[in-house]
């Protein structure tokens, strides 16, 4: 690896911060400077070698910068390194830059543009990326189809299939809850969990105390987040799917989680929505509204047991592979409802996989 040129002190620094290098890379002692692991020192030596020119580090610098990882976040000179990467034909900056035209998050969103940049990863090897444009060929519900055309599959794909309102079947009418058959293809499912394999962490719950999280004996499943660096368009679009089936904009969304339940593993009783009367909780629900609606995605069915159960209504549902569960948690007057009581059953056999997705009412 080549080293960056040195600079001044109070020249801008070279990795393209925008900073004096004092104030940036040479603030860092050699200490800092690593390559191993997340934080200031991973940041040093991705910051080097990015300067060199080395696209793969541009791709890992942009997405720390996009999420706050070891460096201060600054969007726009994330967005930057990883388009730069990108153009230099890094797999990974391909299906970043796809990533990030397919939120609104930065910028106007951009389908077109997102999914060029997929065919892109695509084309560069990205294995995720590769296997996402053909389910995204396929249309939400197909089986894809085992191309590596890349640009034939880009060419074909009809949105339209993926931002049409689902049909779905009431199951309840007070609190609503709705049920959706193949809300998404087997295909999009086992993606989902490859996504998070090796990422799995203990479920937390809200503390009532401090407004936070924390480990709780109700809750023993694991979950993995779907972060900006393993989401992928391709759950973008299913959020996107889902904001036209609720008529909200997917900004009101949290983000989405990926939940495991091993054999016997449960999550007791529980509401969605957050006390409004709990202090702990004020600031957040002034800040980020309530927690309206929670869409459930089946992710694989072959266990037994497991079923979401209403407690309250003395009623369960257990979905197929790709079926989806919608249910809302406030009252008609927006106000929480105590009838959306549930619990994640426990598998007796097997392990279940789901899709989890919290949407806010602002």
């Amino acid at each position: 690896m080549s080293s960056s040129p040195r600079v001044g002190r109070n020249k801008p620094c070279n990795c393209g911060s925008g900073k004096r290098f004092k104030h940036c890379c040479g603030a860092l002692s050699p200490a800092d400077v690593s390559d191993r692991g997340p934080g200031r020192g991973a940041a040093a030596g991705m910051r080097r070698r990015s300067a060199s020119g080395d696209a793969s580090s541009k791709a890992q610098l942009g997405l720390a910068y996009l999420t706050a990882s070891g460096v201060p976040g600054n969007p726009d000179l994330g967005i930057k390194l990883v388009d730069e990467a990108a153009a230099a034909g890094d797999p990974q900056g391909a299906a970043l830059a796809a990533t990030i035209r397919a939120t609104s998050l930065w910028r106007e969103r951009d389908w077109p543009s997102a999914l060029d940049y997929l065919a892109k990863a695509a084309e560069a090897g990205h294995r995720p990326s590769q296997s996402a444009l053909q389910i995204v060929a396929a249309g939400p519900e197909a089986i894809p189809a085992k191309s590596e055309a890349w640009q034939l599959l880009r060419a074909g794909i009809d949105l339209q299939e993926w931002l049409a309102p689902a049909p779905f079947e009431l199951l309840c009418e007070s609190p609503p809850i709705r049920s959706i058959d193949k809300f998404i293809s087997v295909a999009a499912c086992n993606w989902l969990v490859d996504q998070v394999r090796g990422r799995l962490q203990r479920s937390t719950i809200y503390d009532k105390r401090t407004g936070g999280s924390v480990v709780d004996e109700r809750r023993i499943n694991s979950q993995s987040d779907l972060g900006l660096e393993n989401m992928g368009l391709l759950t973008f679009l299913i959020r996107a799917r889902i904001a036209v089936l609720l008529n909200r904009s997917d900004e009101a969304m949290e983000i989405p989680k990926v939940l495991h339940y091993a054999s016997g593993e449960t999550f007791a009783p529980h509401y969605d929505y957050l006390t409004p009367d709990e202090p702990a909780y004020a600031q957040e629900l002034a800040q980020r509204g309530q927690r309206a609606e929670t869409f459930l995605i089946y992710l694989n069915d072959d266990y037994d047991g497991g079923e979401t159960s209403f407690t309250d209504l003395g009623w369960m549902h257990r979905g197929a592979k790709g079926g989806a569960l919608w249910f809302d948690n406030l009252d008609v007057a927006g106000e929480p409802d105590p009838n959306t009581r549930h619990a994640g059953l426990p598998p007796s056999n097997g392990e279940k996989w789901l899709f989890s997705q919290w949407v806010r009412d602002r």
